[in-house]
C-alpha cells in the first residue's frame, strides 16, 4: 500500500455536474490521505448562491459522487458528508489533518478562517493544501457555473 501523507483529509464543495475539474480535485486528494472525507453542500446551503434553481438536488449530487468516488477506490477509503455551513464542520473535526481547497481566492481564505476557528476550539490547525483548478481551452478555469450557463463544457480538452 502507498504511504501517504495525511490519514484524514477534507475537501468540500457542492459537486454539481460533477465534472473533471472535480474529478481531478478528488483523485488528487485521494492520493494526499488515507481517508478522504467529502461534505457535500446540503440543499439549505445552496439556497444562496446565484443560479440556485439550476444546480442539482443534494440527492441527485450525492449519488453522482458516491458513483464517482467507488469506481476510483474503494468505499472505505471514503465517507460523504452534508455540510449546512461554510466550515462544514472542520472547525470542530478531532481527526482532520488537511483541508483540500481549489485555488479560488475566497476558497482559500475561508479555509484560513476555518483554521484560526479550530485554534480558538482547542483543536490543532490542519494543513492547507491548495491545488489549481483544472481550465477549460479558453484559460478560465472549468467550473460548474460556467457550464450550467453554457460558456464551457466538461468534454473539451482541459489543461491542468
Amino acid at each position: 500500500m502507498t504511504e501517504r501523507l495525511y490519514k484524514k483529509v477534507v475537501f468540500a464543495g457542492t459537486f454539481d455536474r460533477l465534472h473533471e475539474g472535480h474529478k481531478y480535485l478528488l483523485r488528487t486528494a485521494l492520493r494526499m490521505g488515507d481517508i478522504l472525507a467529502v461534505g457535500l453542500t446540503t440543499d439549505n446551503l445552496i439556497q444562496y448562491k446565484a443560479d440556485r434553481e439550476k444546480i442539482q438536488p443534494y440527492s441527485e449530487r450525492y449519488r453522482t459522487l458516491v458513483e464517482f468516488l467507488t469506481s476510483v477506490c474503494p468505499e472505505e477509503r471514503f465517507e460523504v458528508f452534508p455540510i449546512d455551513t461554510k466550515e462544514g464542520g472542520a472547525d470542530k473535526m478531532e481527526d482532520l489533518e488537511a483541508l483540500i481547497v481549489s485555488d479560488e481566492i475566497s476558497v482559500v481564505k475561508n479555509a484560513f478562517i476555518i483554521n484560526e476557528m479550530r485554534a480558538k476550539n482547542g483543536l490543532t490547525r490542519y494543513h492547507i493544501i491548495v491545488i489549481p483548478r483544472v481550465r477549460s481551452p479558453d484559460g478560465k478555469p472549468l467550473s460548474s457555473s460556467r457550464i450550467r450557463a453554457g460558456e464551457t463544457f466538461d468534454n473539451l480538452d482541459l489543461i491542468r
